[in-house]
């Protein structure tokens, strides 16, 4: 069985490394970004780069997308004329159902012999790599099962309409995504008048048994590499909620808060960059989640 990647970023990359360990060989991945890092990951995960999505489409009988929500529709739009008869076609972004329903009637229509399924990534990928849970469901849902199992790969087929897979992702999300943008916005504040440790003491003494702000403060220790992707997924979770005749008041305002924090890092990244090209000696700051509350303060 041969399998390729569209998108080889760390998500992709820890699921191939996983798989070439459980004795998948014939591994292939395909990023629009061409770095030597890039040739490096993909060289320590035994995974054979190709030059475009036709070589990738030509040589793997199943395909996982790995890119982000924003371009999944248009990466599915651009691969399946290439799909060749019996290729499964899984996209593994965190879409909302309605672009999941609408990437299966793209393969569909131009890709028809092949075989499509919608999965949900319902944890970090890293450090569980290739057992990370992942639920399913669409035409090709059982077959992505049944051709996984042996490599190790905890996949959970779900009965439903398509994109019934979204949706319990997206609702997780609401849940996740929602605190991480209430931890960032009551700590932002915290940090201003030198509470940010007592504030996360006193969440931790409200649940003994389940420290929350322990979690808060690990959400927001991942936060700043994910901050752009995430506010985008809250954005489709929102939507979500909002296809089902749920107003999103909550989910859209942390949807909002995720995007200012996305483009206060954006811009404070373009401005560290500019100052080591000019010359500058100033190192970036690490990635503990007092330093994130530092660098957001407005």
């Amino acid at each position: 069985m041969h399998l390729g990647f569209i998108g080889f970023g760390e998500a992709a990359s820890a699921i191939a490394s996983g798989l070439a360990e459980e004795g998948l060989g014939e591994l292939y991945a395909y990023d629009i970004v061409s770095t030597e890092a890039l040739a490096a990951r993909a060289g320590r995960c035994g995974v054979h780069l190709v030059a475009s999505l036709a070589e990738l489409a030509a040589r793997a009988d199943l395909i996982l997308s790995l890119v982000t929500a924003k371009v999944a529709l248009a990466v599915a739009r651009e691969v399946a004329p290439y799909l060749r008869a019996d290729t499964i076609y899984a996209d593994l972004n965190s879409c909302s159902p309605a672009v999941k329903a609408e990437i299966g009637q793209i393969i569909a229509q131009l890709a028809p012999e092949a075989t499509y399924t919608s999965v949900a990534v319902m944890s970090a990928v890293v450090p569980l790599r290739h057992r990370v849970p992942l639920v399913a469901d669409g035409p090709g849902a059982g077959r992505l099962a049944q051709t996984l199992a042996p490599y190790g790969m905890n996949i959970t087929v779900l009965d439903g309409p398509l994109g019934s897979a979204a949706t319990l992702k997206m609702c997780r999300s609401v849940v996740l995504k929602g605190l991480e943008a209430l931890f960032l916005e009551a700590l932002l504040a915290a940090e201003k008048v030198g509470i940010t440790e007592q504030v996360v003491a006193s969440l931790n003494a409200s649940f003994p048994d389940k420290p929350l702000g322990d979690l808060g403060t690990y959400l927001l220790e991942r936060h700043a590499a994910h901050a752009g992707r995430r506010a985008y997924e809250m954005q489709e979770a929102a939507a979500t909620l909002a296809s089902l005749a749920i107003e999103p008041l909550a989910a859209a305002g942390a949807a909002q808060r995720l995007r200012w924090s996305a483009e206060r890092l954006a811009g404070l990244i373009t401005a560290e960059r500019q100052r080591e090209a000019t010359g500058g000696d100033e190192q970036r700051p690490g990635g503990s989640y007092r330093t994130l509350l530092g660098r957001l303060q407005p």
